[in-house]
């Protein structure tokens, strides 16, 4: 299916896609879509199937099956309707599940990505945070979406906001099939070996920084950086230092060379 997306830029300057994780939207890239655009690229962010304002468009019937391929399907298909795919090469910024998504599509067109950015990817889920999720995904996620007047009151961040409503028969399914995900062994038998870059924040449960981090080390293509005061969320934890590291990985730009305020200033006008 085609999905919604935000754009910002040129479409004629070079591409990036930005994917949110699971149980989020593409709101959560709208400060970096600013920014990165400012630069000279064209930047997209999608709303993944059952996600943000996809879930309000047309959907496929209920008894389609939803799994990691599905989501590479409706980026592909949303890419190839835009004619950007397979004419282009494109870099890819992802968060969390949106990760898994990213290097299955590395993997089917490894020659259409320039790099990927994958930040607080899940090497794989460790237990506490495995069945903290398998509670969550049974019962109490219908009583939160049957009480979202009175649960909307009493959320702060956005990002908690959008999670709490995305679809979830959705989010069950994507479950279903992250938790005997292992990035090791997918990534290392990748046809992908274009580079990557890696980030993880010290105190993340869901993609712990050591794991991340040892995932970097066991491919020849990657490097790997540490966000040393975030959780699983580094775009709100360490905003500055979160930009100043994805221009550098995007544009090659080190940290020195970059004017933040300069940078924000241009991506307003």
């Amino acid at each position: 299916m085609i999905l919604n997306y935000y754009s910002k830029g040129d479409p004629k300057d070079p591409v990036v896609v930005f994917i949110h994780g699971s149980a989020s939207d593409a709101s959560v890239w709208l400060n970096e879509l600013n920014i990165i655009a400012s630069r000279g690229y064209y930047c997209l962010a999608f709303d993944l199937r059952g996600h943000g304002q996809t879930r309000l468009m047309i959907q496929p019937k209920a008894n389609v099956k939803i799994d990691i391929d599905s989501h590479v399907h409706d980026v592909v298909e949303t890419l190839t309707s835009m004619q950007i795919l397979p004419k282009r090469k494109i870099i890819v910024v992802t968060h969390s599940f949106g990760g898994l998504v990213a290097v299955d599509l590395a993997d089917k067109f490894p020659d259409l990505i320039e790099k990927e950015i994958l930040v607080c990817l899940p090497p794989k889920l460790v237990s506490p945070v495995k069945d903290f999720l398998q509670i969550l995904l049974g019962k109490p996620i219908d009583i939160i979406q049957q009480n979202l007047d009175f649960v909307s009151k009493v959320i702060l961040r956005p990002r908690y906001m959008s999670s709490i409503m995305t679809n979830a028969p959705v989010l069950r399914e994507i479950y279903k099939h992250v938790r005997a995900w292992n990035a090791v062994r997918r990534m290392s038998k990748s046809k992908y070996k274009g580079p990557i870059h890696f980030a993880a924040g010290r105190f993340d449960l869901v993609a712990p920084a050591p794991l991340v981090h040892r995932l970097s080390l066991a491919l020849r293509n990657a490097d790997f950086e540490l966000f040393k005061w975030s959780g699983h969320a580094l775009m709100e934890d360490e905003p500055e230092k979160f930009i100043y590291w994805l221009i550098k990985c995007i544009s090659g730009v080190e940290e020195q060379e970059i004017n933040l305020e300069e940078e924000i200033e241009k991506a307003k006008t």
